[in-house]
């Protein structure tokens, strides 16, 4: 899983992936623009008690990737803006980053609070940076269509009138119905609107006190859309101090648990996301897996040759396997079921994958 950070300057866009990332990233360049590149670990404490447990060689968390792009300057031309999402076209996800707090803009004017018109901005670029790849690129189709050349596919035209259609009147390609086929089609055009996009309202120290009025104010707005509150600033400074000090400020501040949790599960929530675990005296690890994707897609994620050669899998739910705390237990109590090609993993099964090859 990858996701994309955006936002505009001074959002403290940049001070949140720091934290997220524990500042170890690196920085490309391109042109003139650049971005940075880091590593999130996922916290979950099923891992911790798993590995109590097997207490294995190794123990593995999920772990996502984070791109980090230059903060959009308000006010900038469209076309601007463009060149700094384009480093964000391959990732599966985009995390909005608003800011809750006043201060300065780049033109040095007052920044009022407003979070519904910052969020409404960024979908605008964000549609217009599409709607530019859409316009080229139905130029060249029916350019195609008129001199009958056979590369011409009339579905490819039709989805594309479509997406097009759509972002002229103001919407994000994700609110289309698309068929599966018509996905395929303009997949390799990594739209950004179509990507689920998380908002993170980056709040100071006063305003992170009313974040759960900021939230709902949101959420009135964009129901479906997956929202959480940080105080970014804040984290990262606590985090600079001695460790038997910061569960001391974070309660102060009123902090209920690192950012990095919450943010994970408003992404996973946003993303359509689950966690299974694969467990033994060897490893314990945690598996990313979107909802609804079956066993062979979760034995593919752990090796191709599994999903190759996939005949079953075994499968516990995490609780009730805590309840015997045991694999062969709970096979001698009949708790571990053999499932198909048709299963729906669950967050927080334990598989162990039957295959030959």
């Amino acid at each position: 899983m990858e996701l994309g950070f955006i936002g505009f300057k001074y959002s403290g866009k940049s001070t949140l992936f720091e934290l997220l990332t524990q500042n170890h990233y690196e920085t490309i360049r391109s042109g003139m623009t650049e971005s940075r590149r880091g590593r999130v670990t996922v916290p979950d404490s099923r891992v911790e008690k798993l590995s109590d447990i097997f207490k294995p060689k190794k123990t593995t968390y999920a772990n996502f990737d984070c791109i980090d792009i230059m903060g959009i300057p308000s006010g900038s031309r469209r076309d601007t803006s463009s060149k700094y999402l384009e480093a964000v076209r391959q990732v599966d996800g985009l995390v909005a980053v608003i800011r809750v707090f006043e201060g300065f803009g780049d033109d040095a004017k007052p920044v009022k609070i407003n979070p519904i018109e910052d969020i409404q901005h960024l979908e605008d670029e964000i549609q217009f940076a599409d709607l530019m790849v859409v316009e080229n690129r139905l130029e060249k189709v029916e350019h195609m269509k008129l001199r009958g050349a056979p590369q011409y596919e009339k579905a490819e035209h039709d989805v594309l009138s479509l997406c097009k259609a759509c972002l002229d009147d103001g919407r994000a390609i994700r609110t289309l119905e698309l068929s599966d086929d018509d996905e395929k089609k303009i997949r390799g055009f990594r739209f950004l609107s179509i990507k689920p996009l998380l908002a993170v309202l980056n709040c100071n120290e006063e305003n992170y006190s009313k974040r759960n009025e900021y939230i709902e104010i949101v959420k009135n707005t964009y129901p479906d859309m997956a929202v959480t509150a940080v105080s970014a600033l804040s984290e990262k400074e606590i985090q600079e101090l001695p460790e038997d000090e910061r569960d001391l400020f974070m309660s102060e501040l009123g902090i209920e648990e690192p950012a990095i949790n919450h943010v994970i599960r408003a992404a996973y929530e946003g993303l359509g996301l689950l966690s299974f675990f694969t467990v033994g005296d060897d490893e314990v690890r945690a598996w990313t897996l979107h909802q609804g994707e079956k066993a062979p897609d979760a034995a593919g994620t752990i090796h191709s040759d599994l999903e190759k050669g996939f005949i079953r899998a075994e499968v516990i739910q995490y609780d009730q396997f805590m309840l015997t705390g045991s694999l062969t237990k709970a096979k001698a109590g009949g708790q571990v079921r053999l499932e198909g090609k048709e299963y729906k993993v669950q967050d927080g099964d334990i598989l162990n994958i039957r295959f030959n090859v």
